[in-house]
């Protein structure tokens, strides 16, 4: 998923553009600059559920470790709610390139034959890039399901979940926010 994400760029207020973020941590190269500072800050997704274009974003300075760049409906928001000044406004500016992002599915399945293959054709059929997957039984009859996946934006997300939720053999599919 690293691949391709150097054309990635978001804006500040005022349309100030930062440079390329290599939003993976691969390189500490890449940075976004925020007025005030002198040097370059790393910039990544918030563990746990990232951010996909499409959805309003902010981002969230830590001294010494750089900007997490988090959904503004992102429940993990919430421990930032008494230090305003962390907050920082940004926004997507992808230049029409088309670059996978990360997105995490919960879903509760029937534990039956063919479950898991009918999630990830529905996921196939849809241009969706399954990353990882996790199970535990959570009762004979349903297991829980973690899927980490790439997609292209939140409008992609939406149908691969849309579709997910109209199969009998998935009980529940919630998108997870870092």
């Amino acid at each position: 998923m690293a691949s391709g994400r150097s054309s990635l760029k978001f804006l500040r207020p005022g349309g100030a553009e930062s440079p390329p973020s290599g939003l993976d941590g691969s390189d500490g190269a890449s940075a976004l600059p925020i007025r005030g500072f002198d040097a370059d800050i790393p910039v990544r997704f918030a563990p746990d559920g990232g951010a996909v274009p499409g959805d309003r974003i902010v981002g969230i300075l830590t001294p010494g470790e750089g900007v997490t760049i988090y959904p503004i409906q992102s429940p993990a928001l919430a421990a930032f709610d008494n230090e305003p000044d962390r907050w920082l406004d940004v926004r997507w500016d992808v230049d029409g390139r088309q670059e996978r992002f990360p997105a995490r599915l919960a879903l509760q399945s029937i534990n039956e034959p063919g479950t898991l293959a009918t999630i990830a054709q529905i996921i196939a059929d849809h241009d969706g890039n399954i990353e990882n997957v996790s199970m535990k039984r959570r009762t004979q009859d349903f297991t829980d399901m973690t899927v980490d996946l790439s997609v292209w934006d939140l409008k992609h997300l939406n149908s691969i979940i849309a579709e997910l939720r109209a199969k009998p053999v998935v009980s529940k599919v919630e998108r997870m926010l870092g």
